[in-house]
């Protein structure tokens, strides 16, 4: 009978343990469905909340809250419908955009060069007759008028020499009166009428001589202009040949430069050029060419230029160093905001919009850039909109809606 007993307790115990393992099996599988239940429903929610139609799938969640799966579809179908109310029904993204008109513009080709200044007319004044220094007429630096005396050499002799050739003159001059007045009564040959004539001619010739020689000793200004640096003074013996002092005609000044002969055949007379030099630093001089050489030189294949320079206070002198810029028209291309441009690896683009409100990528070469304009070489026509503002959402075929830009 005790035996019994034990076999119905032992029984008993096993019954309960194996009852215990069936509850906790049961509790563990609640758990993990009530823990995918709860991890599609957070997500479901938080795509009900990415979209415009969030409203509706927070609604279509709330009365399927019944099961965790139920929710988790809904959530889903309503984060698909804010997608779409993004895009638009059923199409691409609409991108707004400002734009600009392309415009064609005449560029021009800048050329720089170097170039010396000389004065418009220069000469070293030098002698053409020896003699003793009488009269210096002039100081460094001063402005001399054209014939202006310069330097008298001593003439005595020369004086002396006029006034005998024109004693002699006026002495053939009357024996030819006298012998016309014969010739009218027929009391004179026509021979010694004809030798006074004669005689009265070569004293004419001999005065003008003594006078070229007497007028040989002054030297004069042969153009108004400033005066250089002499070291002559009254006394010194002047030889023939011997330099005097320069003087130098700075009304204009010419600057002389080169430039290459890629657009030598562009240039032309009183093309305007630009000038600045560092001896008057902040000022910019105007000027126009003034003369092109005829031949290109063959060893640095460049054409010699000059251009004149006005120079009404005298500042510009001989020597000086310019810097010379001047532009020659050259082709028109098409030109925009500078704000169009883009860049990528594959270089510079432009977006332009067609007619029918959609993007297309362009490249371009940028040619000039001038204040906020930019010029391109590149496949685009005078009134085509290109876009300025709003590139970061332009896709290729992008629809576009267009800004006014106020």
């Amino acid at each position: 009978m005790m035996a019994a007993g034990r076999h119905q307790a032992t029984g008993l115990a096993t019954h309960m343990k194996h009852g215990i393992g069936r509850v906790s099996a049961l509790v563990i599988a609640a758990a993990v469905i009530i823990g995918i239940g709860a991890y599609f429903g957070l997500r479901g929610a938080s795509e009900q909340g990415a979209g415009s139609g969030a409203g509706a799938g927070a609604k279509s969640g709330g009365s399927t809250g019944a099961t965790a799966r139920g929710g988790s579809t809904a959530g889903r179908r309503a984060g698909r419908q804010g997608r779409r109310g993004r895009r638009g029904r059923g199409g691409p993204r609409v991108a707004r955009v400002v734009v600009a008109e392309v415009a064609l513009r005449t560029i021009g080709n800048r050329v720089a060069a170097v170039g010396t200044g000389r004065a418009l007319r220069s000469l070293t004044l030098t002698a053409n007759v020896t003699g003793i220094i009488e009269t210096i007429g002039f100081t460094a630096g001063e402005t001399v008028k054209e014939g202006q005396p310069l330097v008298i050499l001593r003439s005595e002799a020369e004086r002396i020499a006029v006034r005998q050739a024109q004693v002699k003159l006026r002495d053939v001059e009357a024996t030819l009166e006298r012998y016309r007045r014969l010739a009218a009564q027929n009391a004179l040959a026509k021979v010694q009428l004809a030798q006074a004539q004669t005689a009265v001619a070569t004293a004419k010739t001999e005065l003008e001589a003594k006078q070229y020689e007497l007028r040989r000793r002054t030297i004069a200004a042969p153009f108004g202009g400033v005066m250089g640096i002499t070291t002559l003074v009254k006394g010194d013996f002047l030889k023939e040949g011997t330099a005097i002092a320069t003087i130098d005609d700075r009304s204009q000044l010419v600057v002389e430069f080169v430039i290459s002969e890629r657009v030598a055949s562009q240039l032309k007379l009183e093309n305007p050029v630009r000038l600045v030099t560092p001896a008057l630093s902040g000022r910019v001089f105007q000027g126009k060419i003034s003369a092109l050489d005829t031949r290109v030189d063959t060893a640095s294949r460049t054409l010699k230029v000059q251009a004149a320079v006005p120079n009404p206070d005298g500042r510009l002198i001989s020597g000086m160093t310019f810097s010379v810029s001047l532009r020659i028209e050259g082709q028109k291309l098409p030109s925009m905001p500078g704000l169009a441009i883009q860049w990528d690896r594959d270089g510079a683009y432009v977006w332009r919009v067609g007619k029918d409100l959609k993007a297309t990528r362009v490249g371009v070469t940028i040619r000039r850039r001038e204040n906020n304009m930019v010029s391109v070489e590149g496949k685009l026509q005078a009134g085509e909109n290109v876009v300025v503002e709003g590139h970061e959402n332009v896709r290729p075929n992008t629809p576009l809606t267009l800004v006014t830009n106020d």
